[in-house]
C-alpha cells in the first residue's frame, strides 16, 4: 500500500511539474517571464484593479520579484500605477492603452485555451477537481504546521 501511495504521489507530483512547465513554456513563447504573464493575466481577469501585495499573496511570487516585473512593465508603458482612494501608500495597477493591446496579443488567446479546455470537462468534474485540490491544499499545510 506504501508502495502504491509514493507512486500516486509521484505521478501527481510529476503532473504538477509538466503544468507549471506548460504554464511557464506558453509565456517564454509570448516572450514573457512567469511574473509579468500572471500579473497580466491577473489584471484582465479581475474588474477591480490589484495591488502589488495582491499580487504577490496570489500567485506565490517574491515582493521583489512582483516589484521588478511591474517596474519594467511600467518603464515599458504597459501597466500604470494610481493610489488608491482607500490607502494613498498603496498603488493600484492598470493597463494602459498598450497595454490592453499587448495583452489581447499575448495572454488573451492562452485564456482562451484555457477556459476551452477546462470547459471541456463537465462542470461535476471541474467543482471537484477543485474541491479536491484545496482539500490536498489544506492538508499539506496542517501537516507541515505540526513539523513547525
Amino acid at each position: 500500500m506504501k508502495d502504491q501511495m509514493q507512486a500516486e504521489l509521484t505521478q501527481y507530483n510529476q503532473l504538477q511539474k509538466k503544468l507549471e512547465d506548460f504554464y511557464r513554456n506558453f509565456a517564454k513563447l509570448c516572450g514573457l517571464s512567469d511574473s509579468v504573464f500572471w500579473i497580466i493575466y491577473s489584471v484582465l481577469e479581475r474588474q477591480e484593479p490589484f495591488t502589488q501585495t495582491e499580487l504577490c499573496n496570489m500567485w506565490c511570487f517574491s515582493k521583489q520579484t512582483i516589484n521588478t516585473a511591474l517596474k519594467n512593465l511600467e518603464a515599458d508603458g504597459i501597466i500604470r500605477f494610481q493610489p488608491s482612494e482607500q490607502n494613498r501608500k498603496n498603488k493600484q495597477i492598470f493597463l494602459t492603452d498598450k497595454g490592453t493591446a499587448f495583452a489581447q496579443r499575448t495572454v488573451v488567446p492562452f485564456m482562451e485555451l484555457e477556459k476551452r479546455a477546462f470547459g471541456a470537462l463537465e462542470d461535476e468534474e471541474r467543482n471537484e477537481f477543485l474541491r479536491l485540490t484545496r482539500k490536498h491544499l489544506d492538508l499539506l499545510c496542517a501537516e507541515l504546521k505540526k513539523q513547525i
